[in-house]
């Protein structure tokens, strides 16, 4: 069965949460069994104008288990509601049964107005509790307001994600931050969240070497990437490809930390058993119980294979991944005036994405999909790539679809799909579609 987009009505809701009185219009739609939100949430403290909440929720989930929050830089706040569109990163959230919450703070197209909202106090901090308050009213989930969360914020986002981790170490499960932040190390409890430091090369922003240096130094569970990619700078950061390496930096600390019991709050802590340490010079790795450098001055990694990733990341700029993704399914057809139309549902490859599908027919390859748009950084052009600001491109993700003309009513066709991840990866072959003799069989 094809996913489908129903578009509800936009409504007028009034609730209470955390004891205040909120009235706000809500836009609800249906893309399948899944649900996506957007609502406004008034402005406090200093800032400038009223924020935005964008979240999707995967529909195989019947109890919350945690918050994966994608902030935008200073000025970026369009890119927000672009995030509900991120086939890779909803991946993430279907997997761990999360929210995946996309916040728009507006800075104006002012930069010096983003400290308005990426200092938490300036208001910014109230207004997110009250987003996932008032998420958790509408949707009918209230352990939305307890859960953890897991953060990821690119510039001004990253100095508030650092903030967030500082206040709130023991609501955040893991963090990536990326080109910028502000120096938590002497919270108590923020070395032990597992945080993902990241500029470039010629990042206008470079302060996360000396944030990271100043948490490692107490022991901190943190670890900083540098992007080599020059040309990849496009609004003074180098995001790049660092979601191949963020991804499973959160993959692996999500199912270290949440709560074995979906709903529940309390973290656990992270497995320091299996860790690696990499010299941030040499890139040389070790596990931490045999590394013979400074250890307090060494990435920290909770194991092996995102060590490796992260010595690749260093030196190219991206983070291969060598598994398969999911194979598509719900193959469906119609057909008529000798034509065959093929639809059907897939899920990204958690680490890379999805680049194309391969169509097969009677065994063969019949076509490998080409799809024309590319982003701002990279010359690439596949299913759904991203910007400089990690928001994907195109949004939304093409239709599911192909066209096999020239197909006779008479013989046997057999159809199957195979996807393909951003490092030419195919998956397995979906199941086969039949046309025998002008009849589909499945």
């Amino acid at each position: 069965m094809r996913t489908r987009i129903n578009y509800l009505r936009p409504r007028l809701f009034t609730l209470t949460a955390a004891g205040l009185l909120l009235s706000f219009s809500l836009t609800e739609k249906e893309q399948g069994d899944d649900r996506f939100y957007e609502f406004d949430i008034a402005k406090k403290g200093v800032m400038i104008d009223k924020a935005t909440c964008y979240a999707w929720i995967p529909g195989n989930v019947t109890t919350i288990r945690s918050v994966i929050v994608h902030l935008h830089g200073c000025t970026r706040e369009g890119d927000a509601r672009q995030m509900m569109h991120d086939i890779q990163w909803k991946e993430l959230a279907r997997k761990y049964q999360s929210v995946l919450l996309a916040p728009k703070f507006i800075s104006g197209g002012d930069s010096k107005a983003c400290i308005n909202w990426y200092v938490p106090a300036n208001g910014s901090e109230p207004v997110f509790l009250d987003m996932l308050d008032s998420l958790a009213a509408i949707s009918g989930r209230p352990e939305i307001k307890k859960v953890p969360w897991a953060l990821w914020g690119h510039s001004g986002g990253s100095m508030w994600v650092t903030a967030m981790t500082g206040k709130y170490p023991e609501r955040v499960a893991v963090a990536v931050a990326q080109s910028c932040g502000v120096d938590i190390s002497d919270s108590a409890a923020a070395p032990g969240v597992p945080v993902l430091h990241h500029n470039g090369i010629r990042d206008i922003c470079l302060m996360n070497a000396r944030l990271f240096a100043r948490g490692r130094k107490k022991g901190a569970l943190w670890a900083h990437a540098v992007n080599p990619v020059v040309e990849s700078a496009m609004d003074g950061h180098q995001v790049h490809d660092l979601r191949f390496l963020a991804v499973p930096w959160m993959d692996v600390c999500l199912k270290m930390r949440l709560p074995a019991k979906a709903g529940e709050s309390v973290l656990r802590k992270m497995d320091t058993s299996g860790a690696w340490l990499g010299d941030t010079a040499s890139r040389e790795i070790a596990p931490a119980k045999k590394y013979r450098g400074d250890k307090l001055a060494a990435c920290w990694f909770p194991d092996r294979t995102l060590a490796e990733k992260w010595v690749e990341y260093m030196s190219t700029g991206t983070a291969t991944d060598h598994t398969p993704p999911p194979s598509p399914t719900h193959l469906t057809a119609s057909y008529a005036n000798n034509q065959v139309i093929l639809r059907w549902n897939a899920h990204a490859d958690l680490e890379s994405g999805i680049k194309t599908f391969i169509i097969y027919r009677n065994g063969k390859v019949l076509k490998k999909l080409a799809y024309t748009v590319k982003t701002r950084y990279s010359k690439q052009t596949g299913y759904q790539r991203w910007n400089d600001g990690d928001q994907p491109a195109p949004v939304p993700a093409p239709e599911m679809t192909f066209a096999d003309p020239g197909v006779t009513g008479t013989g046997t066709w057999r159809y199957e799909i195979s996807t393909v991840n951003w490092f030419d990866v195919a998956s397995k072959k979906s199941e086969t579609l039949v046309l025998e003799n002008g009849i589909i069989r499945y």
